[in-house]
């Protein structure tokens, strides 16, 4: 091909390039020192199409630079103005948020709340839905008993929201619920914790979704369902917990496909480590991981050995204290961004951890990934029959 009689644009007009020749996107380039540059860029790039030789002589880095970099700037710029912009209308709007006991749906209920949508708070609890209850008494708020491990009291809450709906719209849905289901490694753990986990972080939301769905599309709303960076990165000691959350995310992938026709929107919040909830405290971590360890067989007991048990405790609670978070508004004002926003993300990362490690994390080859989580956790326990030399070699009959 004859590159020089390509002319993929008139040169001329990036000779007279100004920011009022970018309509749509003048906001990315705020001052002539950018558009000097990518002008610049622009130059380059041109000569370069026509006349590939050109490239040794006239390729000017720095310009190319400049302007790859003006464009980041205003890209972040522009989205987060292009974020600011609200959808509105809360009075007419009604949310149904589960897993509202405590923590974050509980938090996320009384904002939603005072912002006036009518809100209908999912409860396990009786004590959770009076609490609730008494602190809302003067906001449009509705506890609603609510198990999402059970057909009939997902029925049943459904049954309720569309009695008190009166003239709102059901605008969203959020899967909040969800248990810490980490009780050791793997081989620790048998089905049942593993069909725990599924019951409440995974088939919950699919219960609850599935029960409210016609709401939805009749609103062309939103779906909004938390998972977690453990969805995105499985760290040894994650197992069941982990197992779930990836299916958490490739289900929010199906239904954000599926509901798109529909005008419904799908969106997934993935928290990093929260240390100010019931999910992560230090002593249900402690009973769990011990509940696990009296059930194991007396052999793989004596393969670990106690200590090994108590040291991965000790890590446990070292990364909770190094890493977690206690400020729960991270993930709540995301929560209410994705309800609220005209223009809401599709992901939200939740956590200075999960956007500076996990998220990041999550994108590394795999060895790579492998090499970065034993730094991570340089300091893990060894096994007492590794101590002791390993298993030995193997008698040949």
């Amino acid at each position: 091909m004859n590159y020089s009689s390509v002319q993929l644009f008139p040169l001329r007009s990036f000779k007279k390039l100004d920011p009022c020749c970018l309509p749509q996107y003048h906001c990315l380039f705020p001052s002539s020192l950018h558009m000097d540059h990518l002008r610049s860029g622009m130059e380059t790039l041109h000569r370069f199409i026509s006349d590939p030789s050109n490239l040794t002589v006239s390729l000017h880095v720095p310009s190319l630079v400049g302007a790859a970099g003006a464009t980041m700037v205003g890209y972040v710029v522009l989205r987060y103005i292009w974020e600011l912009i609200p959808a509105g209308g809360t009075k007419q709007k009604a949310v149904f948020i589960t897993g509202c006991d405590s923590g974050f749906g509980r938090a996320l209920s009384l904002k939603c709340a005072k912002a006036g949508f009518t809100v209908f708070s999912g409860c396990l609890t009786e004590e959770g839905r009076y609490s609730l209850s008494k602190e809302a008494a003067s906001l449009p708020l509705f506890p609603v008993p609510l198990d999402i491990t059970k057909d009939e009291s997902v029925v049943e809450a459904r049954k309720i929201v569309g009695e008190k709906l009166g003239d709102k719209t059901l605008w969203a849905v959020v899967n909040n619920a969800g248990i810490f289901s980490c009780y050791g490694l793997a081989e620790w753990c048998t089905s049942d914790e593993y069909k725990l986990s599924f019951e409440v972080n995974l088939l919950g939301a699919v219960r609850v979704t599935n029960a409210f769905l016609d709401l939805l599309k009749r609103s062309k709303g939103r779906l909004i369902s938390v998972s977690s960076v453990a969805g995105r990165i499985a760290a040894a000691g994650s197992g069941p917990y982990s197992v779930a959350k990836y299916g958490v995310e490739a289900w929010n992938d199906v239904m954000r496909r599926e509901l798109r026709p529909f005008g419904v929107s799908v969106h997934l919040v993935e928290p990093g480590i929260f240390k100010a909830t019931n999910l992560l405290d230090v002593k249900a971590h402690s009973d769990r991981v011990s509940s696990v360890w009296k059930k194991m067989k007396k052999e793989l007991r004596e393969e670990y050995g106690e200590e090994y048990k108590e040291e991965l405790i000790e890590a446990w609670n070292g990364s909770l204290n190094r890493m977690g978070s206690t400020n729960i508004n991270l993930v709540v004002d995301n929560y209410f961004h994705a309800l609220t926003a005209y223009f809401p993300r599709l992901r939200y990362q939740c956590g200075w951890d999960a956007i500076l490690i996990w998220y990041p994390a999550s994108f590394m080859p795999t060895p790579i990934q492998d090499r970065f989580l034993n730094l991570l956790s340089s300091k893990a326990p060894v096994p007492s029959i590794l101590k002791r030399g390993g298993f030995g070699e193997k008698k040949m009959n």
